[in-house]
């Protein structure tokens, strides 16, 4: 079986900065209070879920909370882009002592949100550990014994068990969830086909998105290929948040075609700026799976769209071929790369700066979390600003996240269909 190259896995640097790790007032009441305190607070977890949400000035306190008596070793919460892996002893949580109660708190933006996991019986004063996971076999076995939070139902499916629990301040809280299905909603009819030409060989999945209410006289719809089908055709799928955003007269009736990533290999190598696999987006793709769909031909009306290695094949994609994909939605792109070869990362940037501009909107957007791929996105913007590109950009408060990638993603993809007025 091929080998992942390692020039798309991403630079393992520390975390830059130190976690927001803060106090809980309430979690200081109650350690005054005394342990008999513990069950009235559990209680109100039980009503209201977890993690604790306290205000603090401009921000929010978040903290995270895990009950066991039973002696242990350490409990860990691995939060997106908070944890870090060369440093697990500051996910270590602490235990109240003489109760169940074992809690970590952190200071973020009101707007934050995030997914995380539990690693319950962890042991940082291990020989082999020293409080890290540098070592990739230390990380399988943490990442083979997280759990999702028992104290809140709500969470972020992943491809298999365990699902991922979600954390949101009360502003992120407040934004529309155009993700979630409303039975009000007319809803888009979802099939899957098999196209061929990718450059992995063999036929490709393809999840295909129409519109409700598909009129033979409605004209030509606009497009939207996103890729990481598999994820957004099946696992957290997109198609609710068209029905929903189609509904509000955010976005019009749009087509989307949805390609597999045809597993880790094979993403990590076609997503890497491959001349084949954009040309494969380009051609094959739509012309196998959009055939009798009646999509636009306007490249204006065309979006391809992704999220980390997704960004940036998404990017390349409309660089190679401005004549079909007139629109980038970019999220977390991985703009670092390659990585591993001194001298030659952020190899996209250079080659946008150094070119002609093409006739392409772009959006991107990075999580202030993400200290690999932030400043990479900052370097694309400053890039695509100095060649005069039509563009939208956005940090959000979290990290590299699903989370904040659907909950963003029907904003950025209404910003991108909504018509360009000229001037006057």
């Amino acid at each position: 079986m091929p080998a992942v190259p390692p020039t798309s896995v991403p630079p393992r640097v520390p975390r830059p900065w130190p976690p927001p790790v803060a106090v809980s007032p309430r979690i200081e009441q109650l350690r005054e209070a005394g342990p008999g305190a513990v069950a009235d607070f559990w209680a109100r977890i039980g009503r209201d879920g977890a993690p604790l949400v306290e205000s603090d000035g401009d921000a929010i306190l978040l903290t995270f909370l895990w009950r066991q008596r039973r002696p242990t070793r350490d409990v860990l919460v691995l939060v997106n882009k908070l944890a870090d892996r060369h440093d697990l002893g500051a996910s270590r949580m602490r235990r109240m002592p003489g109760t169940d109660l074992w809690h970590l708190t952190y200071r973020v933006r009101p707007d934050w949100q995030g997914s995380y996991q539990f690693a319950p019986d962890e042991d940082l004063a291990a020989p082999d550990s020293a409080g890290t996971a540098q070592d990739p076999a230390h990380w399988r076995r943490v990442a083979a014994r997280v759990v999702a939070d028992p104290l809140n139902p709500v969470t972020l499916p992943q491809e298999r068990p365990p699902h991922k629990s979600v954390a949101t301040a009360p502003a992120a809280a407040a934004r529309p969830r155009w993700w979630l299905p409303d039975p009000a909603v007319p809803a888009g009819r979802v099939d899957v086909v098999e196209v061929p030409g990718a450059p992995a060989g063999g036929p490709r999945r393809v999840w295909r998105y129409r519109p409700p209410g598909d009129r033979r006289d409605a004209g030509r719809y606009p497009l939207l290929v996103l890729l990481d089908g598999d994820i957004w055709g099946t696992v957290t799928p997109v198609a609710p948040m068209l029905d929903n955003l189609i509904a509000a007269g955010r976005i019009p009736p749009v087509v989307a075609l949805m390609p597999d990533s045809a597993g880790r290999t094979t993403r990590f190598t076609e997503y890497a700026c491959h001349p084949g696999f954009a040309a494969f987006l380009r051609g094959d793709l739509i012309e196998h799976a959009a055939a009798g769909l009646r999509v636009t031909g306007d490249p204006a009306r065309t979006v391809v769209a992704g999220q980390s290695l997704g960004g940036l094949a998404a990017a390349f994609a409309a660089f190679c071929a401005p004549e079909r994909f007139g629109n980038v939605l970019s999220q977390s792109g991985a703009f670092w790369w390659p990585s591993n070869l001194p001298g030659d990362a952020e190899r996209f940037t250079r080659t946008v700066s150094g070119a002609a501009r093409r006739p392409v909107r772009w959006h991107l957007e990075a999580g202030l979390d993400e200290w690999v791929a932030l400043d990479p996105n900052r370097r694309l913007r400053d890039a695509l600003t100095g060649r005069g590109y039509d563009l939208t950009y956005a940090e959000f408060a979290g990290g590299h996240d699903r989370v904040c990638w659907r909950a963003r993603f029907g904003d950025a993809l209404a910003g991108l269909l909504t018509p360009v007025t000229a001037p006057g």
